[in-house]
């Protein structure tokens, strides 16, 4: 009888040891299932609308969600120093310069997309002059 109720008692700390482990494996796979990997070109609304960013400007949003969209590429004409510069586009409207950001926030944009120079090219023409664009898409119902 003592030896039935102890092989009872080991059957049931292995049964709850096991269920423990089982349970640490699977948090642990769920842990290491990959994550949604963010678009290197694209800022979604979801990341907008994070309260660390919504307080900021959008020059210092962006910048902090994807200092990629600004690194530098050097200069793309010795005749005119401003080719090759980063422009912006509201809702893919008329070109205007980086330092317009800095008078907006983020609250209206549904996302913003980077263009490479030749993307912005095949938007824009020779209006991009060389450059990248970054194209702020607004959220046409809070206007």
């Amino acid at each position: 009888m003592r030896f039935r109720l102890h092989g009872i008692a080991v059957a049931v700390a292995l049964l709850t040891v096991g269920c423990a482990s089982s349970r640490g494996k699977d948090d642990e796979l769920r842990s290491m299932a990959p994550k949604a990997k963010k678009n290197p070109n694209v800022i979604t609304r979801d990341e907008l609308l994070d309260p660390a960013i919504t307080s900021r400007d959008a020059l210092t949003a962006i910048r902090h969600l994807r200092p990629n969209f600004f690194a530098y590429r050097g200069p793309t004409s010795t005749n005119d120093p401003t080719a090759g510069n980063t422009q912006i586009s509201q809702d893919y409207g008329p070109l205007r310069p980086l330092s317009d950001l800095v008078a907006m926030n983020t609250f209206t944009f549904v996302e913003v997309r980077y263009l490479t120079a030749e993307q912005a090219a095949g938007r824009f023409g020779l209006r991009a002059n060389g450059g990248p664009v970054i194209v702020l898409v607004s959220n046409k119902d809070a206007h």
